[in-house]
């Protein structure tokens, strides 16, 4: 992607996965995961989700997870607890998945976490998130 220079994210490689995050702009945040999605990875997403919402007041996410093939119980867990505690905190949620079981975890996390959009086409999520990008870099 090449909104997201890799050189530019924070990564953390687990034993099954590779997690990058960028903060691209006030108040946007962006993942991508390749591999199975373990509780270490999905701690440096909160972490860094946490540290957005408290500098800027709120977040937008964009999640590329279209390499993620699975992930855990404890990351998935962690990761829908998280969004609860976020609230209102938490403006939207875009995700590109390829993995059905992925997508579901995101349905179900949907149910508590408001404005989740699921991108069906690369051009579709990679257009949202250089739109939020320019939107929240003008405001700032």
């Amino acid at each position: 992607m090449d909104l997201l220079p890799v050189d530019k994210a924070e990564i953390t490689k687990t034993a099954r996965a590779t997690v990058w995050l960028w903060r691209p702009a006030r108040r946007v945040f962006v993942t991508r995961v390749a591999g199975c999605l373990d509780a270490q990875g999905a701690t440096a997403i909160e972490a860094m989700a946490r540290r957005v919402v408290a500098e800027d007041g709120g977040i937008a996410g964009f999640h590329d997870w279209e390499e993620m093939t699975d992930y855990e119980s404890p990351a998935r867990t962690r990761l829908t607890e998280m969004a609860r505690d976020l609230g209102k905190s938490n403006d939207v949620a875009h995700f590109i998945v390829r993995s059905k079981l992925v997508a579901l975890g995101i349905q179900a996390a949907s149910v508590v976490m408001a404005g989740v959009r699921v991108h069906h086409t690369r051009a579709g999520f990679e257009a949202a998130l250089r739109e939020c990008i320019q939107q929240r870099s003008r405001t700032a």
